[in-house]
């Protein structure tokens, strides 16, 4: 499952895993190694993928082939490792975070959040969940965790909102790297939930719907802000233009957002949930 964004594989949302699964580690002293892709896939449909590089892609030569939905994603996650994450994310320096790659970032994500949902988030967390927003690995590290992890009740699932440390965050984001991993983070999710529930797949159905939901939280926050709100609107109507053209691809549908939806195969239903939902997050 890998999507394309400005014609480059885009890396989002691991919303299949299962971030308790990422936890398991091997006692070994090797390094730790993401467990069972389809635990850590399954859930919700979306993977990672760095900048320039394709899950599933053809050998040089060879014709690109399309891979089924997960396929692509258990092939790579069986190349990746997990790195130890720090018990303690003050250890890790504001710069650190800042040039972390994804899967670092994936890491040093669970131990920060764990502080944050403690309520025991200070200058010092918020400085570095800022660096982890202001660059592609980091900002999808963070996501992988915050999006999907049951047990962040309190900064993803409070009914009052997001808390202001992850709030402030996101409002002095990389917006340009936000902004469309923001408005995927709903879609893709959403139309994975139609899915699991086609299959009588229910508990991995609400772990969808749980990451669109608090995905939501997110787009609507940066969509109403002023600061980042012009960019995030563009890209959450561009998104939205192609899902009430699709089939169809129109002049007036951007290219990255007409290849997105052709690329996962949605079917008509779950393009109507996508359109509905990202109707719903747009600012009144």
């Amino acid at each position: 499952t890998i999507h394309s964004i400005n014609d480059k594989p885009y890396s989002l949302p691991l919303f299949d895993r299962q971030p308790a699964a990422m936890a398991r580690v091997k006692q070994s002293g090797s390094p730790r190694r993401l467990k069972s892709a389809a635990i850590l896939l399954a859930a919700a449909g979306l993977v990672l993928c760095r900048p320039g590089l394709s899950f599933g892609s053809a050998p040089p030569g060879a014709a690109p082939k399309a891979p089924a939905h997960g396929e692509a994603a258990k092939s790579q996650m069986r190349q990746m490792q997990m790195p130890e994450a720090p018990k303690d994310p003050l250890e890790w320096s504001v710069e650190k975070v800042s040039s972390a790659s994804f899967m670092e970032s994936a890491a040093f994500a669970g131990s920060l959040c764990r502080v944050l949902e403690q309520g025991e988030g200070s200058e010092g967390h918020a400085e570095r969940l800022k660096a982890m927003l202001g660059h592609s690995d980091g900002a999808r590290g963070f996501f992988v965790t915050y999006l999907t992890d049951p047990a962040l009740e309190k900064i993803a699932d409070a009914p009052e909102g997001l808390p202001d440390i992850v709030r402030n965050a996101l409002k002095d984001c990389d917006i340009s790297t936000v902004a469309p991993l923001a408005v995927m983070n709903v879609a893709m999710p959403t139309a994975t939930a139609l899915q699991h529930k086609a299959l009588g797949d229910e508990t991995s159905a609400a772990n969808s719907e749980r990451t669109a939901r608090r995905g939501r939280k997110v787009l609507q926050l940066l969509a109403a802000d002023a600061a980042t709100g012009a960019l995030t609107r563009e890209k959450l109507q561009g998104c939205l233009k192609a899902a009430e053209a699709w089939p169809e691809e129109g002049e007036e549908v951007e290219k990255e957002w007409a290849t997105f939806l052709r690329r996962w195969k949605y079917d008509e239903a779950q393009v109507q949930a996508i359109r509905e939902v990202l109707k719903d997050a747009l600012p009144a």
